[in-house]
């Protein structure tokens, strides 16, 4: 048929065959669209039962609409009574033919055998079982993405099965025991199905294995398989029992439903080493709510602008200490900061019941401190007061303001909270003022300006060298100077470690001091002690965000892409506008290949104002996996742009969009000579440009200056073309993310 035109489909290729029909590759004359045809074998034109199960595919398969399930376009039927099939045309291989190949690394098992899950996932929800999975039914796409193929043996659950006499349909290898014996079959029969792969995937070998089909039959129905560890000793305990469950030879002994099967294949890892722990989550969020917006600076003095940010952060951190009510954190509450806003809108997109607002007049030593408390439902005034006071006084207003809204908001005060609330880590006005100029500066969020804040911080130490929060912010700046590419990591650690141990040394409750401490155990290498560094910090503030979304990006690390969720969801409930946050809570789906969920969520940050580094780098390289290079390349240039290499940027300009992210790595690798920058940024690129030996070259240098971006290697898709290559492999064994 290569060559003919059947209805609006040029022929062009022929790409397979099966017992249900032989699959062309074609064109859409009408939509200039690459498609795979199925036709009906000319044998089987006149039977009419193989025609009603042809029909049965495209029927059952075209309701299904899920990213791992291939996409049924329509059904029709040449002149001469074949019935054919249009669906989507992939670039890639089946997993059949991947297994004949090599062994699969476990990182690539686990990601195909949870998309395939979860694609016979949504065709159990709608009541269709495929009947028919094996490694030739499951495809693999040039980008990673599994699409499982042939509906063609799928029925209804509550329709009768069409089968003739000694006739079972389904591939004898991978039929379940009540295939066989021909009883009624649900998703179980599936489950089983997915088992037998997953054992392939693992040993290379189908687990029933004989010379004649009878004798195959005669395995799976009396015999349990080989022990997987005979093929291979790094599959984790986890990952036998679900293969172990879902072939049970009775079907009440396998997974109820893949939602099961599923929940388990989350909690498999193969990246550390790791004890689980009995770890609960922070409780429900409370009833009673408050968002306390930047108080407004009525000074004529713009430099006083740092006091009054300094003062709304500090009542934050306050009232985040009290349990029994959710305070949106900082970077929410600052994104209403020098606007004239309804707090009723901020209520509602805030999800507060109320607001604190207020100004602050500062002339020499004297202050004026106004605030109000708003119930966002009417707007109505629950609570105000002014303060005039000396600037000594600023603590006892601050405490003051903090015991007020707990008395009209009536929130229960433990005597522990109480504490917490009231607590102070200077007296020192001179320290303090230093501090939040420190702050202030910090939070600009701009990398060229990050010694001015270490600078204040640093005075504020001399003024008070027990001001243990000022010890933490110089460790912090140190940090996020190594993670960013600024300094080399090796350095700063010794920063980072000094001031944090000295922090620590003051204050052993202070939670952020555990985050930054799991980091720098993390940079080594320490996962477990990392691990317990920020479960610790978590327990001691199960509200504070930054907490919260460090020790979901270590999750995210060690493959514990369930329990990051649940913190980032937290933690977006406490900053509903905090970018941080937004990426780290997408990074589980990013891992898992999930990339449209990714882009749905991350698209934002191609035009947000100020633009956000981050959201973009994750951005680029998601369009470059989904293989839309224009778009990978404009949004690539977007994040040089932010930091202000505009040099990089004329250069993209000029390749072209073919060459574009390949020159701007050359460019990068180029300046790292001068000017140090993160090596992984560098290998990053070029393995979006396909150049392998590049690549391997920076990861190794990233290696060696142990780029704090690093830990991510184990679970990112970016480095699926070299992960089987034993140079990767012992990157990761040197950074003891696997064994």
């Amino acid at each position: 048929m290569v060559g003919q035109i059947i209805s609006h489909y040029k022929i062009l290729d022929v790409l397979g065959s099966g017992g249900m029909g032989i699959v062309y590759k074609a064109e859409d004359i009408k939509l200039h669209r690459t498609v795979a045809l199925k036709f009906l074998p000319t044998e089987l034109t006149s039977d009419e039962i193989a025609k009603k199960r042809f029909l049965h595919e495209a029927q059952a398969a075209s309701s299904l609409q899920h990213n791992n399930i291939c996409t049924i376009h329509e059904i029709d039927e040449t002149e001469d009574g074949q019935f054919f099939i249009a669906m989507d045309y992939y670039e890639g291989e089946t997993l059949k033919r991947k297994i004949t190949k090599e062994l699969l690394s476990l990182d690539e098992i686990m990601n195909i055998i949870k998309q395939t899950a979860e694609g016979l996932s949504k065709a159990h929800e709608k009541g269709i079982i495929h009947r028919d999975i094996k490694p030739a039914n499951i495809f693999i796409t040039k980008e990673g993405i599994v699409k499982i193929l042939d509906f063609g043996l799928a029925k209804k659950a509550d329709r009768s099965q069409f089968t003739t006499m000694g006739v079972n349909l389904g591939t004898t290898d991978y039929m379940s025991p009540e295939q066989i014996k021909g009883e009624k079959i649900d998703q179980r029969t599936d489950i089983w199905s997915l088992g037998t792969v997953l054992y392939e995937m693992l040993t290379g070998q189908q687990p029933f294995q004989a010379d004649y089909e009878q004798a195959i039959v005669y395995l799976i129905l009396n015999q349990d398989p080989e022990d997987v560890r005979k093929y291979r000793t790094d599959v984790p305990e986890k990952l036998l029992s679900i293969l172990e469950k879902s072939l049970a030879k009775e079907r009440e002994d396998r997974y109820e439903d893949l939602a099961s099967m599923i929940e388990d294949l989350k909690n498999v890892t193969s990246k550390i080493d790791i004890e689980p722990s009995e770890f609960e989550l922070p409780a429900p969020v409370p009833s009673q709510s408050i968002a306390v917006l930047p108080f407004v600076n009525m000074s004529k003095d713009p430099e006083q602008e740092y006091f009054c940010d300094g003062l709304t952060e500090e009542l934050i951190n306050a009232l985040s200490k009290i349990r029994d009510l959710r305070v949106v954190a900082r970077t929410s509450a600052f994104a209403f900061k020098g606007g004239s806003y309804d707090v009723r809108k901020i209520g509602k997109k805030l999800h507060v019941n109320t607001v604190l607002e207020g100004s602050v007049r500062k002339l020499g030593d004297m202050i004026r401190i106004t605030a109000q408390l708003v119930n966002v439902m009417d707007g109505y005034h629950l609570w105000s007061e002014k303060y005039d006071r000396e600037l000594k006084d600023i603590f006892g207003i601050q405490n003051e303001i903090s015991l007020a809204i707990v008395d009209v908001l009536k929130v229960k005060l433990k005597e522990v909270d109480k504490e917490k609330v009231l607590k102070r880590y200077t007296d020192n006005i001179e320290a303090y003022n230093l501090y939040q100029q420190g702050l202030y500066f910090f939070n600009q969020l701009d990398l060229r300006i990050i010694n001015k804040a270490i600078s204040f911080f640093s005075m504020a130490i001399e003024k008070d060298p027990n001001y243990a929060p000022a010890y933490l912010m110089i460790g912090g700046c140190y940090f996020v100077m190594a993670f960013f590419g600024i300094m080399k990591t090796q350095e700063a650690l010794q920063q980072v470690k000094k001031y944090v141990y000295k922090a620590l040394e003051i204050d052993e409750g202070f939670a952020q001091n555990y985050s930054l401490l799991g980091f720098t155990q993390a940079a080594e290498y320490k996962w477990v002690d990392a691990e317990k560094s920020l479960r610790h910090g978590l327990e001691l503030d199960p509200n504070n965000v930054m907490v919260l979304v460090d020790f979901a990006s270590n999750r995210v690390i060690c493959g514990d892409f369930d329990l990051a969720k649940k913190l980032t969801e937290r933690a977006k409930n406490i900053d509903p506008l905090f970018d941080w946050a937004e990426i780290v809570s997408q990074l589980p789906d990013f891992c898992t290949n999930k990339l449209d969920r990714v882009l749905e969520h991350l698209s934002k940050y191609l035009h947000s104002e100020p633009p956000f580094w981050w959201g973009l780098w994750v951005l680029w390289r998601v369009f470059s996996l989904t293989n839309k290079k224009e778009e990978a390349v404009e949004t690539c240039k977007k994040t040089f742009l932010v930091t202000g290499r505009y040099d990089i940027v004329q250069a993209m300009e000029k390749a072209g969009i073919e060459n574009a992210i390949y020159t701007a790595a050359n460019m990068m690798a180029e300046n790292y000579k001068n000017h140090y920058t993160s090596p992984l940024d560098i290998a990053t690129l070029y393995i979006h440009a396909g150049k392998k030996e590049e690549t391997f070259f920076w990861l190794d240098e990233a290696i060696k200056v142990m780029d704090m971006k690093a830990g991510f290697l184990n679970v990112e898709p970016d480095w699926k073309p070299i992960r089987d290559d034993p140079r990767f492999i012992g990157y990761l064994k040197k950074m003891k993310l696997i064994k």
